[in-house]
């Protein structure tokens, strides 16, 4: 790959760092203060109560059935929504633990040490090809998609995206280290349990087509790393600084479970809007002109309108020309005057028209 250097250097320019600097506290307020509300630590926490009620979180999870592979499995286009739930893994899996990096740094005694064993597992001891991110992108090339970090960016959900970022917050900000190590021994544990299932979905959509050493990689090592998070870093620190730590576990354990359930049915939502498009397109047809229209837009050819969502179900409206209508890097439709889409709230959707000028119009349903 060959090196821009100049656009190297205004990636990183200190002036965008700043701006970050100065606007991240504000957005991390924004994106997760609801987790307050929503997350409630009550009563007297001690290491027996935190032991048992998270070995029975976990038993849910190990007992309950797949629903991801059920879902993916009887799609209408399983292999079309398999690529969708790895586009949604990409922004976590090939930037490759950088959250969990935050807390390495620097003489901060055993638990740092104890965790960079977890850290230096995702990084393969070294070894690029052992590189837990590398083998995602063989993965992603065996389905013939794009390794590239962040290629599918424009896709991301909101929910895959939060989960990302609530590790970065609570890696960023070193006063939530204990929610961080909540919230990592919640997901590195699940992950043991889930990656079968994800393998198991792949291989009977794939076949031998597509290498599963990723996820079967995570069914083997985080039974591990979940160990290793209860036993080397939460038990030792609850017996050294005591009971006052374990209300920050918890809430690190309970959001991020959270916040994966919340992820987990934006995924499902919009592989079904995404089988259910045709369907969308023809009710349309039939709520055309029962309301009056809200917003009416002209644009240009190659306008684009970037993947975006909106808070209720829409009526999207074609009056004059021609334009994509892009619901995932896979799908999109040509929409001419006379057609349209029910789009359902949340459901991920973006235009580029494809005529010297289109007019179309959005209603509220």
């Amino acid at each position: 790959m060959e090196l821009d250097l100049k656009a190297f250097k205004q990636f990183y320019d200190p002036e965008h760092a700043a701006s970050g600097k100065k606007i991240r506290p504000l957005l991390e307020q924004y994106l997760y203060d609801w987790l307050k509300q929503e997350v409630h630590i009550n009563g007297s926490w001690c290491l027996d109560s935190f032991v048992a009620h998270t070995d029975k979180v976990l038993e849910e999870v190990a007992q309950s059935e797949s629903r991801l592979h059920q879902v993916l499995t009887t799609s209408r286009n399983p292999e079309r929504a398999a690529r969708f739930f790895m586009t949604q893994c990409a922004g976590d899996f090939l930037s490759e633990a950088s959250a969990m990096a935050r807390n390495v740094l620097g003489n901060c005694g055993v638990y740092t040490s104890e965790l960079f064993k977890i850290l230096i597992d995702e990084y393969g001891y070294g070894v690029d090809k052992k590189k837990h991110s590398t083998i995602f992108e063989d993965m992603l090339k065996d389905m013939g998609m794009s390794h590239h970090v962040h290629h599918y960016w424009q896709f991301y959900t909101a929910g895959s995206l939060s989960l990302t970022n609530y590790f970065h917050y609570v890696s960023a900000n070193h006063g939530e280290l204990f929610r961080y190590i909540g919230a990592m021994y919640y997901t590195e544990a699940t992950l043991a349990l889930t990656t079968k299932h994800q393998s198991s979905a792949i291989k009977a959509i794939f076949g031998d087509s597509v290498s599963t050493d990723y996820f079967d990689e995570h069914s083997h090592i985080d039974v591990h790393h979940g160990r290793m998070a209860l036993q080397r870093l939460i038990l030792p620190m609850i017996k050294q600084f005591g009971s006052k730590i374990i209300p920050d576990l918890v809430r690190g354990f309970e959001e991020f479970r959270l916040l994966q359930d919340i992820a987990d049915e934006e995924l499902y939502a919009h592989i079904k809007w995404h089988d259910e498009l045709d369907e969308h397109r023809a009710l349309a047809a039939a709520h055309h002109g029962q309301k009056p229209v809200d917003l009416r837009i002209t644009e240009a050819e190659h306008e684009l309108s970037v993947p975006h969502t909106h808070p209720n179900d829409e009526l999207f409206w074609v009056e004059t020309g021609e334009l994509d209508f892009v619901a995932s890097p896979e799908l999109s439709v040509r929409l001419k005057a006379g057609e349209g889409v029910v789009i359902p709230k949340g459901m991920l959707h973006g235009t580029r028209v494809v005529s010297p000028s289109c007019t179309y119009t959005v209603t509220a349903l």
